[in-house]
């Protein structure tokens, strides 16, 4: 979900150790259960499956995290910190081929955010200037520049693609020169297009942004970074007060235009659902909204405030903002159809984690509808599972028309799997089980790549 590499300063100065990697008596969270790491690596061939597997999944399901198997501080360790490890299932005709899990290292870099696939490539990301890094379908870590070395800095953990001209699109923030925020645009062929710095007076923690027809939204939130964490050796973003929270307008035929903000409440946001241009020009924007976050808590997002899916209109002509909750669910790890982006959809998709926001218990996941409603599938009793990717089916018509894949953790077995559900009938119980060698420790997102071409 959500990482911060602020490059290997930040790493080892937060990271910098007082003993050995502990897992249950460690007394963080985040280094315990299931989100401790794993050691062994695995190429497993011909997996046990339980039902059917659709026939025409032919692809990877590929997912990224963080993976700290370094020594580390249990005191200060944020969830967000670790190399990064890919793990990944392979479908063909109907079978589970294969799982196999790999850790993401190149040039330094080990992203451990995000994994995603773009022409003909597959990359991992991370944020704040860490470098991405490509790696191969069997998951190794490519020793050659990402995006064809076209990038002056470092990249994003979140892009959006315009599916009508194939071209990705990112804002980043680069801590390893300072802070310097930009807008990046980079091409169906994998070559930097666009590349707009951005001024900013404070120093904000950018993780996601939102396109539409005409513009690129930058997230301008409450919380910023703070010196005092980390001379702390804290994990060096926190709530700020003072902040004033605000969404920003970018023109994306020429970004060197002044970016127009709207002022909004004090929030946070780390992912947005989508954003589109209605009939009468105003910019709709649902995302997962957080009341408070990093204040109290320093080592991970979970324990001051719930996200919920909501929704800001934002008027070009006018300047006026409106903000409205849409759904009662906390939830996190959005995502719509990927051909959709930046275009209005009917649906979406997220990963529910509970009630309580110090303890989140990932039980279900979440379908919404354009109107505000949601449908809920609710996993067995000692179930967790993971952000929700959506697959079209082959030759769908309907925008939901597709699956649902997620890695899932069997709390009283220890184990984990794959469940694939139809995402046109989330009631149902899932059209097929995929059974893993190992467990698969809590990361944040992934992405289905289709078959290379040949």
């Amino acid at each position: 979900m959500y990482h911060l590499a602020i490059g290997k300063f930040f790493d080892s100065i937060i990271e910098n150790s007082e003993g050995p990697l502990m897992f249950a008596k460690s007394t963080n969270p985040y280094l315990e259960n299931n989100y401790a790491p794993v050691s062994a690596t695995f190429d497993t061939a011909d997996l046990t499956c339980e039902g059917v597997i659709p026939a025409d999944l032919n692809g990877l399901m590929v997912r990224n995290g963080p993976n700290p198997t370094q020594r580390v501080n249990p005191k200060r360790h944020h969830w967000f910190l670790g190399d990064g490890m890919l793990h990944g299932v392979k479908f063909a005709e109907g079978k589970a081929v294969s799982y196999r899990n790999r850790s993401v290292s190149a040039g330094g870099s080990t992203p451990n955010t995000h994994v995603i696939g773009h022409g003909g490539r597959i990359v991992a990301l991370v944020e704040a200037g860490g470098a991405p890094v490509e790696v191969d379908h069997e998951l190794n870590s490519l020793d050659r520049p990402a995006f064809e070395g076209s990038l002056r800095r470092g990249f994003t953990a979140h892009t959006k693609l315009d599916s009508v001209d194939g071209a990705l699109h990112a804002v980043c923030y680069d801590f390893k020169r300072g802070y310097q925020l930009s807008y990046l645009a980079v091409g169906a062929d994998n070559r930097l297009q666009t590349h707009q710095d951005i001024s900013l007076s404070t120093k904000p923690m950018v993780h996601d942004c939102a396109i539409t027809k005409r513009f690129v939204l930058i997230f301008d939130l409450s919380v910023t970074f703070s010196l005092n964490r980390l001379i702390r050796r804290y994990f060096p973003f926190a709530w700020n007060d003072r902040h004033q929270a605000r969404i920003g307008l970018l023109n994306r035929q020429d970004p060197s235009q002044p970016i127009q903000w709207f002022e909004i409440a004090p929030c946070y946001i780390f992912h947005a659902l989508n954003a589109y241009e209605n009939n009468s020009g105003e910019v709709i924007l649902d995302a997962m909204r957080y009341e408070r976050l990093f204040d109290t808590v320093k080592i991970g997002p979970f324990g001051e405030s719930s996200p919920f899916l909501t929704r800001w209109c934002l008027n070009p002509n006018t300047g006026s903002v409106t903000e409205t909750q849409l759904d009662d669910h906390a939830a996190e790890f959005p995502r719509v159809h990927p051909q959709l982006e930046g275009q209005p959809t009917q649906f979406g998709y997220a990963l529910g984690i509970g009630d309580d926001p110090s303890s989140p218990d990932f039980n279900t996941i979440v379908k919404y509808h354009q109107d505000g409603s949601a449908e809920i599938h609710t996993l067995g009793q000692y179930e967790m599972a993971s952000e929700p990717i959506f697959v079209a089916k082959s030759g769908s018509v309907r925008e939901d028309e597709g699956y649902l894949l997620s890695y899932v953790f069997d709390q009283r077995e220890g184990t984990s799997h794959v469940i694939i559900l139809d995402a046109q009938d989330l009631s149902a119980k899932p059209i097929a089980r995929v059974m893993l060698p190992q467990r698969v420790p809590f990361g944040f997102h992934g992405s289905w790549i289709g078959e290379p071409s040949p």
